[in-house]
């Protein structure tokens, strides 16, 4: 029996036959384990014996800064939407934190046998963006931008999504628009502040650094913020995150001023909570299963040797109950 007898009597093409019994990455799981099982029941005699046992492979999600498994983190549902489209291509995915990384990055793919990897939650200071840039393993960066051969990057469009939110405010009047800040060392964090920026200038508003708030990326900095701009004559908080936001609200209930009634609040991720706040929360929603499923493509791609990519993928403005006309303000 011949591939091409195969081919026919499954009504496949002899290309896809042929990668299926070489274990292509680019062919389903299904149609793999029914390439197999007929050529087997029929007598195919395989070239090389291993292909008769799939063997699984490994891919690892890697994560900084925040456990996956928190609700309040974007990298949990990222997690879930990635490994979901690998298992279905029949790899095995391992979630680590980059701080189980005791020797180089090759070396810790190679000894736990990863194929490639998925990366979320880098920072600018991470030493491991400069081992990346070397790497000789498929790689896949969430939300940053590295050059290097085996490096692909999937981003967002946060500059032009928070210009976008920008622009949102000032048709409802807003003015005096203020800004969280989440890290000042995230790549993530410091293009939804250049959103800001350039939203403001679009609007002809003036930048002013008091409406500034350097956080970090959870509740707390958000509770802390709110006290801040209590002093400031601000309408309108953009946060450079969901979380952020949650702590926000808190925080100006407990000064006595009340979203949106007296402030407007906006998030970004759209993480399940947005929903559910009191008030509900405006922000910007991430297409999460589409940014796991591409990023996925990206790091097989590299597996099969083509070029590394880059993507950018379009947020989506969800408007809730937390933003609403602007009301004029006076700073203590």
């Amino acid at each position: 029996m011949k591939i091409k007898d195969i081919a026919q009597a499954l009504h496949l093409s002899v290309s896809t036959v042929s990668k299926a019994l070489n274990g292509a990455f680019d062919v389903s799981k299904e149609t793999k384990e029914m390439v197999l099982a007929y050529a087997k029941e029929h007598g195919y005699k395989f070239k090389d014996e291993r292909l008769t046992v799939k063997s699984m492979r490994r891919l690892c999600v890697l994560y900084d800064n925040i456990e996956p498994t928190s609700q309040s983190s974007i990298i949990f549902p990222l997690a879930i939407a990635f490994s979901k489209y690998a298992n279905e291509m029949n790899f095995e995915v391992i979630p680590a934190s980059i701080d189980v990384i005791h020797t180089s990055y090759d070396a810790f793919m190679k000894e736990n046998n990863f194929d490639g990897a998925f990366i979320a939650g880098l920072n600018y200071q991470s030493p491991l963006l400069e081992e990346l840039k070397q790497t000789k393993f498929p790689t896949v960066l969430y939300d940053h931008v590295l050059e290097g051969n085996k490096i692909a990057t999937i981003n967002n469009e946060n500059i032009n999504t928070i210009s976008k939110l920008v622009c949102l405010l000032h048709e409802q009047g807003h003015r005096n628009i203020g800004f969280i800040h989440g890290d000042k060392n995230s790549f993530v964090s410091n293009e939804r502040f250049a959103g800001y920026i350039i939203g403001q200038m679009m609007n002809e508003l003036n930048y002013c650094p008091r409406y500034v708030y350097f956080g970090e990326f959870n509740e707390q900095s958000g509770f802390k913020a709110a006290s801040y701009f209590a002093q400031t004559d601000v309408t309108a908080i953009i946060c450079s995150a969901d979380i952020i936001a949650v702590g926000l609200i808190k925080g100006l209930e407990k000064e006595h001023l009340f979203v949106p009634q007296d402030i407007s609040v906006t998030g970004y991720d759209d993480l399940d909570i947005a929903t559910y706040l009191k008030p509900s929360l405006t922000t910007v929603r991430q297409d999460i299963d589409l940014i796991g499923e591409k990023a996925l493509s990206l790091l097989l791609s590299m597996m099969m040797n083509r070029s590394s990519q880059r993507l950018v993928i379009n947020g989506e403005i969800i408007q809730r109950e937390s933003t609403g006309p602007a009301k004029e303000r006076q700073s203590d």
